[in-house]
């Protein structure tokens, strides 16, 4: 009688632990389904913020564009010069969402990092442009 009830403890406790690997097998998977998910999300969320930023930029070309039209000499060389940083950071962006597609769950992290870091700095500068342009039309 020892020895079966040893057996049947022993199959018992071998389906558990079958069972338990099983589930585990399941939950991983799932964390696995969940991070690419994930990954993908904050891949098209970046993918968006980089165009909603080109496409500031572009405002900001054609109203340097304008501003150009009716600028003194003078002026027209420092418009000209922020046309010129507007459009180069115009192709980093481009360029970064080419890059986008080429990034894999192991890389996203710090090439995202690296976009937001970019990206605030473009922020920054067209605040600031924008103050300073602001300034300069109420003198």
């Amino acid at each position: 009688m020892g020895t079966f009830a040893f057996t049947a403890c022993s199959e018992k406790t071998g389906n558990n632990a079958e069972q338990t690997a099983e589930s585990a097998g399941d939950d991983m998977e799932r964390n696995m389904d969940n991070a690419d998910a994930t990954w993908e999300s904050e891949r098209d969320e970046t993918r968006n913020e980089i165009n909603r930023t080109i496409g500031d930029i572009d405002r900001e070309i054609e109203e340097t564009d304008r501003n150009m039209e009716k600028a003194t000499a003078s002026e027209k060389a420092q418009w000209r010069e922020r046309k010129r940083r507007l459009e180069n950071e115009r192709s980093d962006l481009n360029k970064t969402l080419d890059r986008i597609g080429q990034e894999t769950k192991e890389t996203w992290q710090d090439f995202k990092k690296g976009v937001n870091n970019t990206m605030d700095d473009i922020r920054r500068e067209l605040d600031d442009d924008n103050n300073n342009n602001n300034r300069n039309n109420r003198k």
